[in-house]
């Protein structure tokens, strides 16, 4: 018969119950990894895919600020070989962004006070581009390189006022949101806008900043 002295027995149970923290604490440090990691990148990564606009994407959208100055990007055109906007100025344009239930409605206004606005009627899908570009070294402490990311979303094109001239005919309107981040998209990943439009009627760049979240 095997005896158990009681100082033994006490020094077992010690023992065991040791084993059972130590178990528990690697447990959790394990579960944290795994949460922290459902948000890590890897080298080389690229996700490039237009998916449904869910309510998770669309909730980020509503948390976008844009600021208040929106600039049209000019190239080797003079400004009277833009098509599409009537007296386009090199100059920024007074800007603001208001969110109307199921659109984004952008309203313009130049240095002499010519105003207009371009609506994005808000798409049943959104293009995600998100890649690792490996131009610059990172120090991910293990959490894996940061991506440059988009996301675009496009409708059929719809202006007022100085874009009056765009509608009509295949005319398209891309809102472009500019950032990086590494996975777990938010907010706070998106820094710049670019708005396109483009199409028979005209083609032409606004582009500009997102309020720091």
């Amino acid at each position: 018969m095997l005896h158990l002295h009681a100082n033994g027995g006490a020094a077992v149970k010690t023992k065991f119950a040791g084993m059972l923290v130590l178990g528990a604490v690697f447990a959790l440090a394990q579960t944290g990894a795994s949460l922290a990691c459902a948000c890590c990148t890897n080298t080389g990564q690229r996700y490039v895919e237009n998916t449904k606009l869910d309510n998770y994407r669309q909730s980020v959208i509503e948390e976008i600020r844009f600021a208040g100055a929106a600039t049209l990007f000019m190239d080797e055109r003079n400004l009277a070989d833009i098509k599409g906007i009537r007296n386009p100025s090199s100059k920024p344009y007074v800007f603001n962004a208001a969110r109307q239930q199921n659109r984004i409605v952008f309203s313009f206004r130049g240095e002499q006070n010519d105003e207009g606005t371009l609506t994005l009627a808000l798409p049943d899908a959104v293009a995600i581009f998100e890649v690792d570009t490996r131009y610059e070294p990172h120090k991910d402490q293990g959490l894996g390189p940061v991506l440059y990311k988009e996301w675009r979303l496009t409708a059929p094109f719809s202006g007022t006022g100085i874009f009056q001239a765009g509608n009509g005919g295949y005319q398209r309107i891309t809102l472009i949101l500019q950032g990086r981040g590494r996975g777990c998209t938010d907010a706070g990943h998106f820094t710049h806008w670019t708005i396109s439009v483009h199409g028979p009627l005209g083609n032409y760049l606004f582009y500009g900043d997102l309020v720091k979240q």
